[in-house]
Order: structure tokens, then sequence, then C-alpha cells
């Protein structure tokens, strides 16, 4: 099913034990478009922690309630790295997390599982390419982003501007990014409409703008956005 982002952001991760936070932000791989961390928000009982979770461990998601299980304690959850919100995470950091919450990495060969966690790596959105393929210097390399950051981006058309970049469309399932969520209101009042992932040309994230293959009247004939109750 595919969710936007605004109803993901802010629900809250009902442990084995306790809530242990409310999802305050999701990091995605900018090259496959799949969301790799949830950013948890622990609240009030692990003040000034944010912590990261495969968002494969959700489970049971009432996306329209804004709850979700996940199968840890909140003594997992307290006892994880830390994570510092203003510092790229590095591959180090995410074995670290992998190994703590004992799921196996998503970078690893296809179809892996750790003994005993009943957990496999999320599948791939099709046509993807498994990170277990990737150059290794390459799987070096830094490629996650944040949803926070990525909204209010400006959308450059073919001919024009044609909007911004007012959320994401994520399939619950393999949490693979499929459709931008566009505000057009500074050249087309009151409408939002949805753009496929495979019509971004480019992504300028010094200047903050998607250059996506449409021109300003290609828009006007895009599916629109109509938010779920």
């Amino acid at each position: 099913m595919l969710i936007s982002t605004e109803t993901i952001l802010g629900t809250e991760l009902l442990g084995s034990d306790r809530s242990v936070g409310s999802i305050c932000d999701l990091l995605f791989d900018d090259e496959t478009w799949v969301v790799r961390h949830l950013v948890v928000d622990t609240g009030h009982w692990l003040p000034g922690r944010q912590v990261l979770l495969p968002p494969g461990v959700v489970q049971n998601a009432d996306w329209n309630s804004a709850s979700a299980a996940v199968p840890l304690t909140s003594q997992q959850v307290s006892d994880s790295p830390s994570v510092e919100s203003d510092r790229p995470v590095s591959r180090q950091m995410e074995i670290e997390l992998y190994q703590h919450f004992d799921v196996p990495y998503y970078w690893g060969p296809a179809g892996a599982t750790l003994a005993g966690s009943g957990y496999t790596p999320m599948p791939l959105a099709a046509g993807l390419v498994p990170m277990d393929q990737v150059d290794t210097d390459d799987v070096k390399r830094n490629h996650l982003r944040s949803v926070n950051e990525v909204s209010g981006y400006t959308i450059q058309g073919t001919d024009d501007h044609v909007g911004h970049v007012e959320g994401l469309l994520v399939d619950d399932e393999n949490w693979s990014i499929q459709k931008l969520i566009v505000d057009t209101r500074n050249w087309w009042p009151g409408k939002k409409v949805l753009i496929s992932r495979e019509l971004i040309r480019e992504i300028s994230w010094a200047e903050a703008t998607v250059s996506v293959g449409l021109t300003q009247e290609q828009i006007k004939g895009s599916q629109l956005f109509e938010p779920t109750s």
C-alpha cells in the first residue's frame, strides 16, 4: 500500500513493553529510493535521544490511527548506538545498529537472514540492484537523505517551475519511494499532483531542486493527490 510521508511521520511505535517513541523522519537512499532507517523521537521516557530503527521491524501498522508495533523492548532501544542528528550516518554506524537489533544488513546477499531473528532484508523495488552487487568503493559512500530535508524542494520542469515537494508516497511493504507529492499552488492554486520517481532527471542537493521531465501543461494531466481520511 502507498502511504504518504505526512501520514507516516508522527506514527507512535509500540514496543513489547511500552511506547518507544514516534517517527520524526525517514532516511532514504538517494540512488535506490528505498527507505533505510526510521528516525524515532523517544520523547519523555528517553529525553534528548533520537534513535534509528530498520523499517522492516514495523508490524501491524495502522497508519490512520498513527500507531504501529515493533518487536523491541524499551531497553533494546535505550541501549542502541547513539545517533547525532547533525552528522551523516556512516556505514560503520549502520553495521552497529543492525548488529544491535539482530537484523541482516540491507546491503547483504539477497534472501539472507540472521539465525533466530525471523527477519529477512527488505525487498528491493523492481529494477533496483542489490547492495551486494554494487562496487565496494560505492558501498562506502553515503547516499542517505532525509525526507524532512527534501520536503520543500523546488520542482523544476522542462519549461518552468512546477511546484515544490510536499511529500513522498512510500510502499509500506518494501519501503520503496514510488512518487513525489507536488504542491503546484504558485501557478495552479489548490492542486497537488503525483509525479513518478522514474520521471526525475536530476536532484541538486546544493540548490534544493528536483528536475523532472514534464512541462507545466503535462503536469496538469498528472494524477491528482487525494489524501486519505
